[in-house]
């Protein structure tokens, strides 16, 4: 299967908004609402899920990432994880960022990460007279 970045930045974005308090471990299926993307399929998020925790973009607090059934668990995105989403949560940057990496043919994740912190220091300055 091949990583999809817009499904990557799509469950990042569920994850950091689930309901739990600081400290609590949430359990959660491809197969619910809270991280269900449509346009995908249960295989394709329990994939990127497995990505997400390899990556260290999020953390379950436990010895395992993934419950018997199916449902992963979750603590909290990582320090990373939050560097990640706050740099492609603008929806134009993260257009301009799967366009250009699209010319380019792909990026690994560390240029996909590089080149949507070009283009928010871009939009900074362009929307504030800000060089960053």
């Amino acid at each position: 299967m091949k990583r999809d970045m817009s499904l990557i930045r799509e469950l990042l974005l569920k994850l950091e908004v689930l309901e739990k308090s600081t400290f609590d471990i949430a359990t959660v299926s491809s197969s619910e609402p809270e991280i269900t993307i449509d346009g995908y399929s249960v295989d394709q998020t329990d994939y990127h899920m497995s990505l997400l925790y390899e990556a260290g973009l999020i953390t379950s607090g436990a010895d395992t990432d993934m419950m018997m059934d199916g449902t992963w668990i979750f603590r909290r995105l990582t320090w990373s994880g939050h560097d990640f989403i706050e740099t492609v949560r603008d929806p134009e940057v993260w257009k301009r960022t799967k366009s250009g990496a699209g010319k380019l043919g792909g990026l690994a994740f560390e240029g996909i990460k590089n080149m949507a912190t070009a283009y928010a220091k871009h939009l900074a300055k362009e929307r504030l007279g800000l060089d960053l």
